[in-house]
């Protein structure tokens, strides 16, 4: 059974652009583990180490307990406490993953990912220790919740408009569900949960990796949604044909007709992935301010 479960990570891990995967393979290793360890303690009579090892491995508010274990910034997201939570988390990564993966490749979206998490924890440590109203709660942080966020709101803000269909409610938009589950956080938030600090901060960390790091640093407008941010709109252009007949003016299409040829290219990848469509349809989605 080993010799298998080594050859089938291994299979998945040498697979190009299979970012999603590799992550849902890492926590469904690190769950196991924890578990069988946990169970292997508690026969034993040794629980107490367990709980030890595992205070070391997920993410404290106290300042001076993460100055004990500051690797704990990279630890704590990749655990999960419950079985369902990493059921759960698993479907909501691979859902929204497969939509960035439709624009980005698999490097992306890791790096976005752990970049989100490590926001999250960071941002956990501030609040708890600076922000008057959480100043003294005992708290810790655990599980990739951070590093989802960042994912559904860098996914949301490059294709706004993709939908998934869901029983009994139909399709709703990527940026109308991004919307509402940052409205949830403001409320857990609220309520002095460390789960908002986390959901909130990792949304933040998927804005600034898609509006600045990707736009700024590496100098890629980000599709046309935000490339016609920063250039100017065309003027119409002029063609004088000859003397005798009158001037021919190109007009653009309509906002709506526009808006109508990008629905119907994203209902063609939710249907079928970015790979079938054609390369006018691709130039299209990449420069629909043209």
């Amino acid at each position: 059974m080993f010799p298998e479960l080594v050859k089938f990570v291994k299979k998945h891990f040498q697979r190009p652009n299979n970012g999603i995967i590799q992550l849902i393979i890492i926590h469904a290793l690190v769950f196991i583990t924890l578990v069988m360890a946990k169970a292997i303690c508690v026969l034993l009579g040794y629980e107490s180490y367990y709980q030890a090892i595992y205070q070391y491995l997920i993410l404290p508010a106290s300042w001076e307990s993460f100055l004990h274990q500051p690797w704990s910034i990279f630890t704590y997201f990749w655990i999960h406490e419950r079985f369902f939570s990493i059921i759960w988390n698993a479907l909501f990564l691979y859902a929204f993953g497969q939509v960035m993966l439709s624009i980005w490749n698999s490097k992306v979206l890791k790096v976005i990912y752990l970049f989100g998490g490590i926001v999250a924890g960071i941002s956990f440590l501030l609040l708890y220790n600076l922000a008057p109203g959480l100043r003294g709660h005992v708290g810790t942080l655990v599980g990739p919740a951070g590093n989802l966020y960042a994912i559904m709101v860098a996914t949301a803000l490059v294709l706004p408009n993709f939908y998934f269909r869901l029983f009994f409610v139909g399709a709703i938009k990527i940026k109308h569900i991004a919307a509402v589950l940052l409205l949830l956080a403001c409320f857990e938030l609220s309520s002095h949960q460390a789960i908002g600090i986390a959901h909130l901060a990792g949304g933040l960390a998927g804005y600034i990796y898609v509006i600045f790091i990707n736009k700024f640093v590496n100098h890629k407008p980000i599709l046309g949604y935000f490339s016609n941010i920063s250039r100017r709109k065309k003027k119409f252009k002029i063609t004088y044909r000859n003397s005798n007949r009158a001037d021919a003016v190109q007009r653009p299409k309509s906002e709506r007709q526009r808006q109508s040829d990008i629905d119907a290219i994203l209902d063609k990848i939710a249907a079928t992935g970015y790979q079938s469509l054609t390369q006018q349809e691709k130039q299209q989605l990449f420069r629909i301010d043209e």
